[in-house]
Parts: structure tokens; sequence; C-alpha cells
């Protein structure tokens, strides 16, 4: 019996952390090397009155088609609102439609484009 119940324990902790297995990773990649991505991000210029931001992830393929993210940095924190409330769409500093935004620490974010979005390819 107590095995059955050690699977079952071992199985929901499994499927916990694939379906958050993004989120997890993102939050380790950004606890363990924030210094240098904060460094790399603050070293590019802001052009146009867009946030400074890096392409940081990505998946995708052919028959599916690609999503990039970006790391940003937001320096009046105005994606606060878009990451609490799960907002998608377009947002004032990102020239492409965003699927999704979450916050790192304050200012920074992570912005997945819409499917086949690339930054620098918007108008």
């Amino acid at each position: 019996m107590f095995l059955y119940a050690a699977l079952g324990v071992a199985f929901v902790i499994s499927m916990a952390i694939a379906w958050n297995s993004y989120a997890i990773r993102s939050h380790a990649r950004w606890f363990i090397r924030a210094r240098r991505y904060k460094a790399e991000v603050l070293a590019q210029p802001s052009v146009n009155g867009q946030l400074r931001h890096i392409e940081w992830d990505g998946w995708g393929g052919a028959p599916v088609g690609d999503w990039t993210v970006y790391l940003v940095f937001d320096p009046t924190d105005s994606l606060s609102a878009a990451a609490s409330h799960r907002e998608s769409g377009k947002l004032s500093g990102i020239p492409c439609d965003v699927d999704e935004v979450r916050r790192l620490e304050s200012h920074w974010y992570s912005v997945t484009l819409s499917m086949n979005e690339w930054w620098e390819q918007c108008k």
C-alpha cells in the first residue's frame, strides 16, 4: 500500500514539474545568471522608445511555428500589470504582439512574442 502511495505522490510531483517546466527553468536560469543577463541587456541601446532587450529563449519548429522569448528591462515597471493580469496583445515599448509576460524581479521580465514574431522584424 505504501508503495502505491509513494508512486502516486511521485507521479503528481512529476506532472506538476512537467506542467511548469518553462517557468521553473526560467526562474532557475535567472537566479543563477541574472548578473550576466542584466549586463548584457543594459549594454543594448534603447531604440525609438522600445524597451531594452535580448533574445533569451525560444522553441518550436516548422510544423507548429516558432515562439521567441526576450529578456526585457522595463525601468518604469509598465509591464507589471500585464504580468499580473496575464495580458497579451500590443504592449507599450514592444513592437510585436505579446503572448505572455512574466515578471522575474522588479524591472525585469521575460516576454514571449506571438508565434513567428521576432522583435527586430515587427513593424
